[in-house]
């Protein structure tokens, strides 16, 4: 990458794009916001990432025309073709378990196509189900390729992004005060990413560290350190690229809703990089639990079926995360903490009735022992993020000394 996010370069040339965007109209308009994309593309990944990435994208414009001639076309096949050439391109060091070295490459490494795979999936989907109306090619290129979303999001729906491309809805009141509280947002993100980041990063668990020397103090300390620096780069980029888009008319999603004050592994998941857990609940637990319960295996088992559809839906999250082995860990993680959280919850409320259950956890000592346990389990997750796969390794070995 030649050029980092919230740099000055990429400050300059939001800058510059808006005061072009806000200028134009039609399809003008719609060329210029092409072209700043492309070229922001070119900035981040060179002339060679560049080109795959759009080319990426034009194969999925591509298959989403090609279902909505061919009602026949079943998605599972082209999805799972998409999936795999995303696979490949991303060079996922599980390829390495099943596939020979010479014919896997890194020249297609690239980044921000885990977004653009969710946004195809998204609109191909709407698009079958009849919920997507009018796509077309230079809308939907913009849609995937947007500066503002494609490093780090949020994942804008499709229908949200076009209707306020094209003015059908507003980003935020053609007011003064509206367009002070983006430019203040800006600075919020900045603050975060640049002054508070840092400082979290210096007391956060290093990448390197000798995890069998370290002391309780040093865990505890090093892993809260990471989740705050984790936390206050993504929030303070979302922050910056919500201020950004709404100048120019086009507002990504909100992402963050404090987090740290999530009662349980569920509530975390919709407080914590929300526009990506509303995805992989419309497209991916939802149709796997409603797939299992159609089955004769999981009709009469439904707390079975959402358990499994749990943990498929984290193990996605995981690898989409990341491409190594780490990352797998930190989405099996989390499908047991929410399968855990879900099968207590079913037994609270079969013994206490569910009214009661909403009652209990009302009160505040409820309420304060849910927020800690959360918080820590959360925080113990993020170690996947954080240690390399060698190291990780050798902790699961020191954990069940294999």
């Amino acid at each position: 990458m030649t050029v980092s996010l919230l740099s000055a370069e990429f400050l300059s040339f939001s800058v510059l794009s808006v005061l072009v965007l806000t200028l134009l109209y039609g399809s003008v308009r719609q060329a210029a916001f092409l072209a700043a994309n492309i070229f922001f593309l070119w900035m981040i990944l060179g002339v060679e990432g560049a080109v795959s990435t759009t080319l990426f994208c034009l194969l999925g414009y591509g298959l989403i025309k090609a279902h909505l001639r061919w009602i026949g076309l079943r998605p599972v096949y082209t999805l799972s073709a998409l999936v795999a050439l995303f696979a490949y391109m991303r060079n996922y060091d599980m390829l390495h378990w099943i596939l020979p070295d010479a014919i896997l490459t890194s020249a297609f490494k690239t980044v921000g196509l885990s977004f653009i795979l969710f946004r195809i999936v998204h609109v191909l989907v709407d698009a079958r189900s009849g919920t997507l109306h009018g796509l077309q090619l230079a809308t939907f290129m913009n849609y995937c390729l947007s500066f503002t979303t494609f490093m780090m999001g949020p994942i804008q729906r499709y229908q949200d992004f076009s209707d306020q491309w094209h003015g059908r809805t507003r980003a935020i009141d053609l007011t003064f005060e509206a367009h002070l509280d983006a430019v203040l947002r800006i600075l919020l993100g900045l603050v975060k990413a640049h002054i508070l980041a840092p400082w979290a990063e210096s007391v956060a668990l290093r990448p390197d560290a000798n995890i069998f020397e370290l002391s309780p103090a040093a865990w505890v300390v090093g892993l809260y350190g990471f989740y705050f620096f984790l936390y206050l780069s993504f929030s303070g980029y979302c922050d910056v690229v919500i201020g950004i888009g709404s100048l120019f008319g086009v507002r990504p999603p909100e992402n963050f809703n404090m987090p740290f004050l999530a009662q349980n592994i569920s509530d975390f998941w919709l407080r914590q990089h929300r526009s990506l857990t509303l995805w992989l609940s419309d497209y991916v637990f939802s149709p796997t639990y409603k797939a299992m319960l159609s089955g004769r295996s999981f009709a009469d088992r439904p707390l079975l079926a959402g358990s499994l559809a749990l943990m498929l839906t984290m193990v996605v999250s995981g690898l989409w995360h990341g491409t190594t082995f780490g990352f797998l860990l930190f989405g099996m993680t989390h499908g047991v903490f929410l399968i855990v959280y879900h099968v207590w919850d079913h037994v609270l409320v079969r013994r206490l009735g569910r009214k009661r259950v909403s009652q209990l956890r009302k009160t505040w000592p409820s309420r304060a022992v849910g927020i800690v346990l959360t918080f820590n389990a959360a925080a113990f997750a993020f170690l996947f993020f954080r240690l390399d796969t060698p190291r990780l390794l050798r902790l699961v070995e020191g954990l069940f000394g294999a």
